[in-house]
């Protein structure tokens, strides 16, 4: 799947300001990609690897306390700045998820837990406010300020995952009251808990430009009302996937969401390329091999491929089938010959044939599968 995740990473040219739906989705499923870059496994460094090869920079932000192990990346490219925050990944995360004594916003006075008309107080999570001035500090902060001050067309996006966007809600609110506009700083959060109670909500809700992203079934996003904590900002509802089997809550479901919602929006995943290698190739229907591809999965991944291959080459013929169903068995030289002889008649020095794979993997409960992707040229 590299190579579709790649084709993913080609669309991140955003323009400064989200005027319209398809523009919003791309900023979204910007934020998306870089909410699952700012954890540490494998395909949160591919992601990375892929955003600096387009043009993206990238500065890792580690800030480390007995309060809070902060990590994040600061992704940057032409008038925008996404400043992605880490969820939880380790027993310093677990703690501050956990620490959910309320706090005031400005100083480290604890509110009595027996307090009454609490209703009426400004209040935090004590955790998530610590680890957001972690990750404010050094003078970070300072930065984004001065960066925006210098440039008044650059738009700062704040955003995270689960612990990260909760933490993301806050920083927005301490950038805010340090004097940034909306017009300059946004913040987009994935499966976010509440940060604090309805006196804040109320507060702030016309103060900072924020979005909620929530999955129907996430339930992390009701945790904490108990506590007193209430959500606001702009809530915007995602729908799993009907092939998808996974937890809600996982950054990956949301960035699975966030590519359908782009695509439904009529955004593409081709982009301009001045390099683009000129051989002559006849591209054969990808053949998939029969399996556990649903209608929608299939549509989406075959379409990403064919665009990844117009975004890297310049002399392409298509066959007039785009994919078409095998049985493994039945897979002949007969049938490549066939594509050989179409595309040797048109002129072309080579012939591209791909072949589709989709497997369950056994003893998986979420219903996972092994996509592969065999080319021959």
């Amino acid at each position: 799947m590299k190579k579709f995740l790649l084709a993913l990473l080609c669309l991140l040219n955003v323009s400064t300001c989200a005027a319209n739906e398809l523009e919003t989705a791309e900023i979204r499923l910007v934020c998306a990609i870089c909410s699952m870059g700012a954890y540490s496994d494998d395909e949160s460094y591919l992601m990375r690897s892929m955003l600096n090869e387009r043009g993206w920079t990238i500065e890792k932000i580690s800030q480390k306390n007995n309060r809070a192990y902060a990590r994040a990346y600061l992704v940057s490219k032409n008038n925008v700045k996404v400043l992605a925050i880490a969820g939880t990944e380790n027993l310093k995360d677990v703690e501050v998820n956990f620490r959910v004594g309320r706090v005031h916003l400005n100083d480290n006075t604890t509110l009595n837990p027996y307090e009454k008309n609490i209703r009426d107080k400004i209040f935090v999570h004590r955790g998530f406010r610590d680890y957001a001035d972690v990750v404010l500090s050094d003078g970070l902060a300072e930065r984004l300020k001065n960066s925006v001050a210098n440039n008044p067309n650059e738009i700062i996006y704040l955003t995270g995952h689960s612990l990260g966007g909760s933490v993301a809600t806050i920083a927005a609110i301490r950038l805010t009251d340090s004097g940034m506009s909306t017009k300059n700083l946004k913040a987009i959060t994935f499966g976010a808990p509440a940060v604090g109670s309805r006196m804040l909500a109320k507060n702030y809700a016309d103060k900072i430009d924020l979005t909620r992203v929530i999955l129907r079934g996430d339930v992390v996003k009701r945790s904490l009302r108990a506590l007193g904590y209430v959500q606001f900002g702009e809530t915007l509802e995602y729908k799993q996937s009907s092939s998808s089997d996974h937890m809600e809550h996982k950054m990956a479901v949301y960035l699975d969401c966030a590519i359908r919602d782009y695509l439904k929006a009529g955004g593409t995943l081709r982009y301009e390329n001045t390099d683009k290698i000129a051989t002559p190739i006849y591209v054969a229907p990808i053949f998939l091999v029969k399996g556990d591809f649903k209608s929608d999965d299939e549509k989406l991944i075959v379409n990403a491929l064919d665009d990844s291959l117009r975004n890297n080459f310049s002399n392409l013929t298509f066959a007039p089938v785009q994919s078409i169903k095998f049985n493994e068995k039945k897979i002949s030289d007969v049938d490549f010959d066939k594509f050989a002889t179409e595309g040797k008649n048109l002129g072309c020095k080579y012939i591209l044939i791909r072949i589709l794979r989709s497997k369950k993997i056994r003893d998986t409960l979420s219903g996972e599968r092994n996509i592969t992707l065999e080319e021959i040229i």
